[in-house]
């Protein structure tokens, strides 16, 4: 009796590993009601970031960084006509790797600072007049982000594939913060995990 109750124990632990697995190897997407979804394609055998994106699959855009800084990946977003319309730095007020101030338009709209985590990732966002006004954090793999805003209620979400480099951003109708900001500040994340991970490999 004991054997068939240890083995079933052992049958269940095996099963939750797998789902666990499974869930963070395919990625696994929540329901979060209403929202916007936009595919972000990122392209390999390029020097430095550059990600095309889809909005309700129709391209809107892509964002690409510098491949000739060498310290950081300043991040430029474009229009399908190649118009300028948002751009993430190193330049404000953070010096840390993991810090960017993004500006839409050339109007400063946040800047998102990197926070110690040993389970993840996470920032902190802030308005112009350095009021907080969301927390993203992420998870320990990379395949998962929540964006929240100060009330603490959801307004966007990161899912990609273990493995993969191709992301997907969720907005959800209720946020605060404007479409092009949350993508730059999504597409900052990718590029920060991004160059820590060449700097392990390369190590």
């Amino acid at each position: 009796m004991k054997k068939k109750v240890m083995r079933i124990l052992v049958l269940v632990g095996v099963l939750l590993v797998i789902m666990i697995g499974a869930f963070v190897f395919f990625g696994h997407k929540k329901n979060i009601g209403p929202c916007t979804e936009y595919k972000c394609d990122v392209k390999n055998l390029h020097l430095g970031t550059t990600i095309d994106i889809y909005k309700e699959d129709e391209k809107i855009g892509k964002v690409k960084g510098n491949a000739f800084k060498f310290m950081t990946d300043p991040l430029t977003m474009y229009d399908v006509n190649e118009n300028k319309v948002a751009y993430a730095g190193d330049a404000y007020h953070f010096i840390e790797q993991d810090s960017h101030s993004i500006y839409v338009n050339e109007e400063l709209k946040v800047e998102m600072a990197g926070l110690l985590d040993f389970l993840g990732e996470s920032y902190n966002i802030y308005d112009a007049n350095g009021k907080k006004v969301a927390h993203v954090t992420f998870n320990l793999f990379n395949t998962n982000g929540e964006m929240y805003n100060r009330d603490g209620d959801l307004i966007a979400d990161y899912n990609s594939k273990m493995f993969f480099k191709d992301f997907e951003v969720r907005i959800l109708e209720n946020s605060q913060l404007d479409e092009n900001t949350i993508l730059m500040i999504f597409a900052s994340y990718y590029s920060d995990q991004s160059a820590d991970s060449n700097k392990k490999s390369g190590s």
